[in-house]
């Protein structure tokens, strides 16, 4: 009888262990998309081949206005990256903050894009948005975005982005 009872918890046992292994594989695959691994790409890869970011420009001489800023139509983008998950370092610029959490933001490739105007080209700056609201630990600290990447526009009062992430994760970027 002994044996028996032995071998019956032997198969939930392994029923149980079976179970989890499952479940992080579905978590695994849930994160890593059809496509694979995450891809982490570095602002630079938002560029075509051939293309480079124009220098960072901060004229506090002049107020310039919205037409001055490049519009989309003059920022290529990189087709092959439209429905990849990927990762992306950046610095964030909050849109909708509610009660101390961030459901859509701008990432940019350095602080004080955005605010301290022009903005980069809309091929260097990336509309997120979280299904989710996420907790931010500090505005001023880059920080590592996960998501699923389109070729998609966004058109707001700050600037406009040439891609889009519908945002998965976000952690503090470490040194």
């Amino acid at each position: 009888m002994q044996a028996g009872k032995y071998s019956a918890m032997q198969g939930r046992l392994a029923m149980f262990l079976l179970a989890g292994l499952a479940g992080a594989l579905v978590c695994a695959i849930g994160i890593a998309g059809e496509d694979g691994d995450v891809r982490t790409l570095m602002w630079e890869d938002l560029l075509p081949k051939g293309e480079v970011a124009l220098p960072q420009t901060l004229d506090h001489a002049t107020v310039p206005s919205f037409d001055d800023f490049p519009s989309a139509a003059e920022a290529p983008t990189v087709p092959s990256l439209d429905g990849k998950l990927v990762r992306l370092p950046g610095f964030v610029v909050p849109l909708d903050v509610t009660e101390g959490k961030v459901s859509s933001l701008l990432l940019v490739p350095y602080f004080g894009a955005c605010i301290h105007q022009p903005p980069p080209p809309p091929n260097q700056i990336v509309y997120v948005t979280f299904a989710e609201p996420v907790q931010l630990e500090s505005m001023y600290d880059p920080v590592w975005v996960t998501g699923r990447m389109r070729v998609a526009t966004y058109s707001g009062a700050l600037a406009e982005a040439s891609y889009t992430i519908a945002g998965q994760e976000v952690e503090r970027y470490e040194y």
